[in-house]
Formats: structure tokens, C-alpha cells, sequence
């Protein structure tokens, strides 16, 4: 029986071949030293993303802004990230954020509870593989977080 290979792009087709081999490099630099800022990195490649069904109210799009301002290696908390939007609704704030389609490239591991605690991560507060997830990616960008 032959081995069979998940083929995400044809090595005949260089331009997507490339593409694809520039973005795991940067994944790969993200997870080597933490200090990549995986949305902008993949901006200057040109690599849009339609967000709007997702952030398509004022409110979810004035979170989205101020979330992709934190750099890598910097927390903040819901109710920070709620006064950077002149609000006081942090748990709105966390709702946009469990609805983040891409959590790894829109930095909302980055966002803990205001007692320093880790809080949620993909919709998920219980000690699931999410929220080891955002542990992870935190200590990743040097933050240590205890829970």
C-alpha cells in the first residue's frame, strides 16, 4: 500500500508553494522566540482576512483594533481592553473575543482576568486543551500564568 501525503498545495505551482513555505516560517519563528506578531507578518505578505461576518458590529471592530495593538510579550486584561475602547463592558469584550476565527494570528491569548488569573481561551473556561493552549502561547511570548 502506498503512503499517502496531504498535498496543501501542488509543488507545481510555485507561487502557492512559496506562500505557504513563507508562512510556516513565520509560525515556526512565532514558536522559536515568541516575538513574531503573526497578524502583521502575514499582512506585509499580503495575506488578507475577511473578518467582517465575524467583527461586523462598531463594537466587535473597536475590539478587534485595540486587541491587534498588543504586541507579543505584552497582557493585557478584558477590562483594560474594554477602557482602551472607552467602554466599561469587559464581558462584552470577552464575547468578541470567544468568537476570534483565528486565535493564533488575532493575539486573544494575550487577554487574562483582571486577578491575573488565565480566564478563557476559543469559548472554553474549564482546564480543556484550549485554555492549556493559551497557557502555552503565553509562555511562549515569556508570560508565565498560574491558575
Amino acid at each position: 500500500m502506498k503512503n499517502k501525503k496531504l498535498k496543501l498545495a501542488d509543488n507545481n505551482d510555485q507561487k502557492v508553494f512559496s506562500i505557504l513555505l513563507e508562512m510556516q516560517n513565520i509560525i515556526n519563528a512565532y514558536l522559536k522566540d515568541g516575538k513574531t506578531n503573526l497578524f502583521n507578518a502575514l499582512k506585509e505578505m499580503g495575506i488578507l482576512f475577511d473578518l467582517d461576518d465575524t467583527f461586523n458590529t462598531p463594537f466587535s471592530e473597536s475590539v478587534l483594533k485595540a486587541l491587534l495593538k498588543i504586541k507579543p510579550g505584552e497582557i493585557t486584561t478584558y477590562s483594560d481592553l474594554a477602557k482602551r475602547i472607552n467602554s466599561k463592558a469587559y464581558r462584552a469584550v470577552g464575547g468578541v473575543l470567544r468568537n476570534n476565527p483565528l486565535p493564533l494570528i488575532i493575539p486573544c491569548h494575550r487577554v487574562i482576568k483582571k486577578d491575573g488569573k488565565l480566564g478563557g481561551f476559543m469559548g472554553k473556561m474549564e482546564e480543556h486543551w484550549q485554555t492549556n493552549l493559551k497557557r502555552s502561547l503565553l509562555k511562549v511570548e515569556g508570560n508565565i500564568i498560574s491558575d
